[in-house]
């Protein structure tokens, strides 16, 4: 996977996430097994707003933080927002960081549109923090946190939820699906 293909790298995303990965800009990082583990989508694409930024595709990552969400970790780790003082600023950061990126990805043609569109949209875009979330305080989805993380390095949320998880010592996810996939074509 060294050199691959634009066509080729999103057939791997979408075997990863199991559909079109629409409004993808670029591959941001890859696994330690040289497969896509978080893109970077646009923004506002088909006239529609995607704050989302960083998607986390490794199926790998999705299925442990899915887990970890189902046994109580959102409400963990806004414990540790509401209780830290340092935890908090660095959440600030991170979420200042994050709307900063996503403003910076659009066009001023693009901004203009978006504000004909609706005010809300445009101050969503410009000012919500990671995954869209208005309440900055608050944390909605360990995957856009990890996903932030995994790009940025800021993020105390995700940098607690990898060490938790981290990268299997032997994964092989993509190369089967992708195998699966091309032997059913």
């Amino acid at each position: 996977m060294k050199h691959v293909k634009e066509n080729e790298l999103k057939f791997i995303v979408e075997q990863q996430i199991k559909r079109k990965p629409e409004g993808m800009i670029r591959l941001s990082i890859k696994c330690p097994f040289n497969y896509p583990a978080v893109i970077q989508v646009h923004p506002f694409f088909n006239k529609r707003v995607f704050p989302t930024i960083y998607w986390l595709t490794c199926p790998y990552l999705v299925k442990e933080i899915s887990i970890l969400e189902e046994n109580g970790w959102i409400k963990k780790m806004q414990a540790m927002v509401d209780s830290d003082l340092k935890w908090m600023k660095k959440m600030e950061k991170a979420h200042k960081n994050y709307a900063e990126s996503r403003f910076e990805i659009l066009d001023n043609e693009e901004k203009e549109m978006i504000k004909n569109i609706s005010d809300d949209l445009y101050s969503t875009l410009k000012n919500s923090g990671i995954g869209g979330i208005k309440d900055k305080k608050g944390i909605k989805c360990l995957h856009s946190h990890l996903a932030d993380y995994l790009v940025n390095r800021i993020n105390p949320v995700g940098k607690t939820i990898f060490s938790q998880i981290g990268w299997p010592q032997d994964c092989n996810i993509c190369k089967e699906m992708i195998k699966d996939e091309k032997s059913s074509n």
